[in-house]
């Protein structure tokens, strides 16, 4: 099947809100590793506000970033589950 090519970009803006910036941050941080190298057409930022980790990601292809965006919360669920066992 040929896949259409279209101009389009597609944006995703996250906010997580933590009950304390110490869980922010080892979330954050368990994140920051895998914001490198990504594939043509996907970008993510990420960045805190108060208590809040903020993720932005863009693509310009569906599959891409339903992908990503999948990727980002098992991780984030994963590392949850860790923090609350220390």
């Amino acid at each position: 099947m040929k896949e259409n090519h279209h101009n389009c970009r597609i944006v995703v803006n996250i906010e997580i809100e933590f009950a304390k910036v110490k869980e922010r941050d080892a979330i954050l941080n368990t994140l920051l590793p895998d914001n490198i190298n990504f594939p043509n057409g996907l970008s993510m930022e990420m960045s805190v506000n108060n208590k809040s980790l903020m993720i932005n990601t863009s693509s310009t292809k569906i599959d891409t970033m339903i992908n990503t965006i999948n990727e980002i919360l098992y991780h984030i669920s994963l590392a949850k589950k860790v923090i609350k066992h220390d």
